[in-house]
């Protein structure tokens, strides 16, 4: 067993249990006011642990254990940068509810950042011979890290100089978008693609199809983002064109997660395949549809709900199962199916009420009485399940696949 990669997916799996710990506090402030850190700072929290201390932590462990296992186990350079981004998250934990986005929180932001360029170099570098789909994708994703983290320093010059003005959401909107949409999907499609070239390279064109229609439509897709205010017609129709693209991609993406179901070994892994996808493909629907600026103006008017629910789409449904699924694929670590029962459970049901509550209020204008108490109660299996999870955490033989 490779105790670097556990050492480090243990850390992973560490601030997913607090980032679920701070979503739930956050749905606790909607039934009671008996707590006294502002939400703010809790929302903060909450979204730089889901995607830097979770999400970042674990996909780059996967990247390593995957693609260059050894070097993993004995570089003490990546050992010791993975040891900063660490320190740094734990800084962050304390620092946003403590003082929000204030000096400490930016020094630690601004430290982790630095940290994680110098890392994510490192792979580039390692990869850099490597011409495979996959390592295209991983590639491909980097970059778009680094694209994304363009929007963080700019956050930072625009509220010290005009404050939040427009230009300050669209910045957020630019990290967020190149963040997800870049880094993420295209590293986790990355490792899927690897798990497929290692057993047949049968579906090659219909990878290579879906790698350039989504690079494509990921830049111009950023204006998907700007549609929450009035925009110009070439903004509309980019954006249009790019949602547009992506539907397609959809097309070759069927044929990829055909074969890649066909090669999965257990019902929960297959029942747990098609969750994911599905929820990828509700994604890609969201966004064609919000090249429409009616549907954003709605969406806008019931934020609360619609784009929450959007966002936790994505995060928990996509991102977070993905990558439970590669670690199932990928290492002997054993995924405790009570644990996963419950994380998917509190995924479906808060989905629910989400989106039941935003099309209720806009189409018959009454949502679900007691509605606050009913996703603070569903939202509790979330937390619950990823740390039966982390607890449950173990190791089955002593070599990773190949």
């Amino acid at each position: 067993m490779q105790k670097t990669f556990f050492y480090q997916y243990r850390i992973a799996l560490f601030f997913f249990v607090v980032s679920a710990i701070y979503g739930w506090t956050m749905r606790l402030y909607k039934v009671t006011d008996v707590l006294s850190i502002p939400y703010r700072n809790i929302l903060q929290a909450h979204s730089h642990v889901t995607f830097l201390g979770w999400g970042f932590l674990a996909v780059i462990s996967l990247v390593g254990i995957v693609f260059y296992p050894k070097i993993q186990q004995t570089s003490k350079y990546l050992k010791t940068i993975f040891g900063i981004m660490t320190a740094t998250l734990l800084g962050l934990l304390i620092s946003f509810p403590w003082q929000g986005y204030k000096l400490f929180s930016i020094i630690f932001l601004s430290s982790f950042l630095i940290a994680s360029y110098f890392y994510l170099a490192r792979i580039l570098k390692i990869l850099k011979i490597n011409t495979t789909m996959s390592s295209r994708f991983i590639k491909a994703g980097i970059w778009y890290y680094y694209l994304s983290s363009i929007g963080i320093w700019a956050i930072a010059y625009i509220v010290s100089n005009y404050g939040k003005i427009d230009l300050y959401y669209n910045a957020i909107y630019f990290y967020l978008h190149f963040l997800y949409n870049g880094f993420f999907t295209f590293v986790l499609f990355g490792l899927m693609i690897k798990f497929i070239e290692n057993r047949t390279n049968t579906i090659s064109k219909y990878i290579l199809w879906f790698y350039w229609l989504t690079s494509i439509s990921c830049i111009p897709a950023y204006t998907l983002s700007l549609l929450w205010k009035e925009s110009s017609s070439y903004v509309v129709f980019t954006a249009f064109v790019a949602a547009f693209i992506q539907v397609i991609s959809l097309l070759f993406f069927v044929k990829i997660a055909r074969f890649f179901i066909v090669l999965l070994k257990t019902k929960l892994e297959t029942w747990l395949t098609y969750f994911i996808f599905i929820a990828y493909f509700i994604k890609i629907t969201i966004q064609f549809l919000s090249a429409f600026p009616i549907v954003v103006k709605e969406a806008m008017l019931y934020k609360s709900y619609f784009i929450i629910g959007y966002i936790h789409l994505y995060t928990l449904g996509f991102m977070s199962l993905f990558i439970l699924l590669l670690t199932i694929n990928f290492t002997p670590i054993k995924i405790n199916k009570n644990g996963l029962i419950l994380l998917v459970m509190g995924i479906i049901l808060s989905e629910f009420l989400l989106f039941s509550q935003g099309l209720l209020l806009s189409i018959v204008e009454v949502g679900i009485e007691n509605f606050d108490f009913w996703l603070l109660s569903v939202s509790s299996l979330l937390p619950l399940g990823i740390l039966v999870l982390l607890i449950k955490l173990k190791k089955e033989g002593n070599v990773f696949q190949k």
